[in-house]
C-alpha cells in the first residue's frame, strides 16, 4: 500500500493532523485527511497577487491580519488550509496561535477555485465555513477570474458582491478595497482571453 493510501484510510485525529508536515498537503475532515491538489501557476499567481493588495491595504488601514496558506482550525472535526485567510485586528488575540495557525473561526476566507476543484471549494467547503461561522468567504474562479463575495447571514451565506473579469471587485467585507486580477495579471482587458 502507498504511503499515500494508508495515510488516506486511517483515522487522524486534529492534534496529529496539526502536528504532522506532510506532503502533499492534506486538509482534515471527520478524522480522514483530504489531499489537496497540487496548485497551477495561473493558481498560485491569482493568489499570490489577492495577498499582495490585500495584505498591503490591511497593514495600511490596520485591520488586521491576511494569511497565506496556514491551517485553519474551525472545529474539532475540521480543518482546512485556505489560499488566503484574514482575522480583524481585535480578534488577533483569540484565534491567531503562536506556531503561526488560525485556532478559530477566521473572519475571511479566499479561495481560488482551480480546474476539478469547483465542488470542493463552491460546495463543500462552502458549507463548512459556513457551519463554522465564518462571516465572509470569497470564491475566486481561476479560469474566469469571476469573485463572488458571500456573507453569512441566519438564512445562511447570501451572495453580496460579483465581479466578472477586467470588472473591479469591491468587496462589503473590506470598505475601501479594490482588485482587479485581470489587470494584475496582465491580461486582455476586453477580451478575457488567456
Amino acid at each position: 500500500m502507498a504511503l499515500s493510501e494508508a495515510i488516506e484510510k486511517r483515522e487522524w485525529t486534529l492534534e496529529e493532523w496539526l502536528n504532522t508536515e506532510l506532503e502533499p498537503r492534506y486538509e482534515f475532515e471527520d478524522g480522514r485527511l483530504v489531499p489537496m491538489a497540487a496548485p497551477t501557476l495561473r493558481h498560485q499567481d491569482i493568489v499570490g497577487l489577492t495577498f499582495y493588495e490585500m495584505r498591503q491595504f490591511c497593514r495600511a488601514n490596520g485591520l488586521g491580519t491576511v494569511a497565506m496558506g496556514v491551517d485553519v482550525v474551525l472545529s474539532p472535526r475540521r480543518g482546512y488550509i485556505p489560499d488566503i485567510t484574514f482575522v480583524r485586528r481585535e480578534r488577533e488575540a483569540q484565534v491567531l496561535a503562536p506556531q503561526g495557525k488560525v485556532i478559530g473561526v477566521p473572519d475571511l476566507v479566499v479561495e481560488v477555485i482551480s480546474p476539478g476543484g469547483h465542488i470542493r471549494d463552491a460546495v463543500r467547503k462552502l458549507r463548512a465555513y459556513q457551519e463554522a461561522g465564518v462571516p465572509w468567504y470569497w470564491l475566486i474562479d481561476g479560469e474566469t477570474l469571476m469573485v463572488q463575495e458571500f456573507q453569512l447571514t441566519p438564512e445562511g451565506y447570501l451572495l453580496r458582491t460579483v465581479a466578472e473579469a477586467g470588472e473591479v471587485f469591491r468587496p462589503a467585507a473590506l470598505p475601501g478595497f479594490e482588485l482587479n486580477l485581470q489587470r494584475l495579471l496582465g491580461e486582455g482587458e476586453t477580451d478575457g482571453t488567456h
